[in-house]
């Protein structure tokens, strides 16, 4: 992925740094995945799963935060690009919850989704996070909402589901972030 520096005067808790933070931890996952041999299933899926989880935080995140600080600052036909973008990701981490690592598509799945990741990473980094510092939007308090917002997200996810009868529905399970999912399951 292209990496550029980022300018000194970028808050430490700023929503950019955190932004950062996120991206860097999503290039983690990818090399992890990339390093695990064919064999070692279990954690193959684990890693995609996080990976997916991470993924379906973030968007969420600059969905509702970053992308509305930046309207005025960019034109909005980048913006609906990127919420493209971000539909497409889903897209493809819901093919992957439903994937078995040992399936014949789920390698191609996780390298188109890098793929996709790369280019969304890139055009975020180098034209909408300088164009978030250009319009001089506070960083800082941006990101004390980002913060907040994802604790908020991670609360509720961790949460027990209401239960009507008391049972965990069945075909679900907790993921990596703790957020209900529907279990992969083969045809008995």
């Amino acid at each position: 992925m292209v990496q550029t520096s980022h300018s000194s005067a970028e808050p430490p808790d700023g929503i950019l740094a955190q932004l950062r933070a996120d991206h860097a931890h999503v290039r983690a996952l990818f090399h992890a995945f990339a390093m695990l041999d064919r064999e070692e299933e279990a954690q193959r899926e684990r890693v995609v799963d996080e990976l997916c989880d991470l993924l379906a935080m973030h968007a969420l995140l600059e969905d509702e935060l970053f992308y509305p600080a930046l309207r005025g600052a960019v034109d909005d036909s980048l913006l609906e690009d990127a919420a493209l973008e971000h539909d497409s990701t889903r897209e493809l981490a819901q093919q992957l919850a439903s994937l078995f690592p040992d399936d014949e598509y789920f390698d191609v799945c996780v390298a188109v989704l890098a793929d996709e990741v790369e280019r969304h990473v890139a055009f975020e980094e180098n034209l909408l996070f300088p164009a978030l510092a250009r319009a001089g939007a506070d960083q800082l308090t941006l990101g004390l909402r980002l913060r907040a917002r994802r604790a908020q997200l991670e609360s509720d996810l961790a949460a027990a589901p209401p239960a009507i009868d008391g049972m965990e529905p069945r075909g679900l399970l907790r993921g990596a972030s703790g957020r209900m999912r529907e279990r992969r399951s083969r045809p008995r």
